[in-house]
């Protein structure tokens, strides 16, 4: 199995989208940027707790993205990424996906009542600088009960037709904006 075109575009895409200061490598700075807009968005103070939760939170992921790759650097390259994509996520079962989407779940679930509504997902999509313009057909393409909140099992097929699906309409490509699109 090798990856498609439209796979490597989405994974490359989904670099653009954690590469906050589009330097060309993930580092630190990129998943501090992500947490500090998310705890403005909410409007949590520079020294408030929920901004420490958040920021943890944003650092575990990183650091799991390092352990998973084996760095020893806290950086990584688009070719690495995409590299242990193919190798490790697209070719083996595992559980890679659904821990990814776990993750952005808790980070964007605000109220913890285990949903995202479209606030807490336009507020995901202004943290990662994405076009807002977007948000709202992502939203409801991932929605997909119509009930206007996104539920963990929601965001988990999004995140498996992201990474998995060959399909350019595949409505989880949408999950951070048009795939297709620049960041």
């Amino acid at each position: 199995y090798a990856m498609t075109e439209i796979q490597e575009q989405k994974i490359a895409h989904f670099f653009r989208v954690l590469d906050r200061n589009d330097n060309g490598i993930l580092e630190e700075g990129d998943f501090t940027m992500v947490s500090d807009g998310l705890s403005d968005e909410m409007g949590h103070g520079k020294n408030s707790a929920a901004r420490l939760t958040l920021k943890v939170k944003s650092y575990d992921l990183f650091l799991q993205i390092l352990k998973d790759m084996g760095k020893h650097e806290a950086s990584l390259t688009m070719e690495e990424w995409v590299e242990f994509f193919e190798k490790n996520v697209l070719l083996k079962s595992n559980n890679y996906i659904h821990q990814t989407s776990d993750y952005l779940f808790s980070l964007f679930d605000q109220d913890e009542n285990g949903y995202i509504n479209r606030k807490e997902y336009m507020d995901m999509f202004h943290a990662y600088g994405l076009y807002k313009a977007n948000s709202a057909k992502a939203f409801d393409l991932i929605d997909l009960d119509g009930d206007e909140q996104i539920s963990r099992q929601e965001l988990i097929k999004a995140f498996v037709e992201f990474f998995q699906s060959s399909d350019p309409e595949a409505a989880g490509n949408w999950i951070f904006g048009h795939w297709n699109e620049s960041v």
